[in-house]
């Protein structure tokens, strides 16, 4: 199982749970991240790369979709940590804005907060990124 899939499976979990409002029911935000996090928890754990397993997914309310993943070392330094998410702060964005279903994400609102543990359950480093900062025009 790759990322790859379960960033396929949050589309379509997207899109299905948009395409309701076709059939007269609009779905509520709320809608859309239960069935995001459902899908992505049924396809969890998943071996990302040598040290990264994304573990599963929640959302909190009004609009979070959060990411748990844990990493195969027990800390990181200052200077990692400030690497990890300088890396991240410029790459991750750009994967969510090519993906299917992150403008619908976006147009509701919804903020996406990866964050990373260590095997202890201690959390490591943690990105939020603001739907103006994946969701905008390329």
């Amino acid at each position: 199982m790759t990322i790859r899939r379960v960033i396929v499976c949050v589309a379509w979990a997207v899109c299905v749970t948009l395409g309701l409002s076709g059939c007269g029911a609009q779905p509520s935000t709320e809608d859309v991240l239960r069935v995001t996090v459902e899908s992505v928890n049924a396809l969890t754990p998943i071996e990302v790369d040598e040290i990264t397993r994304l573990d599963s997914a929640s959302y909190q309310l009004p609009a979070t979709l959060r990411y748990h993943y844990t990493l195969s070392i027990d800390s990181l330094s200052v200077a990692e940590r400030a690497d990890m998410e300088e890396y991240m702060r410029a790459t991750v964005p750009d994967r969510i804005r090519e993906e299917k279903g992150s403008e619908a994400l976006g147009r509701l609102g919804v903020e996406l907060q990866y964050c990373y543990f260590n095997p202890s359950g201690k959390l490591l480093l943690e990105l939020t990124v603001a739907p103006i900062e994946y969701a905008c025009e390329k």
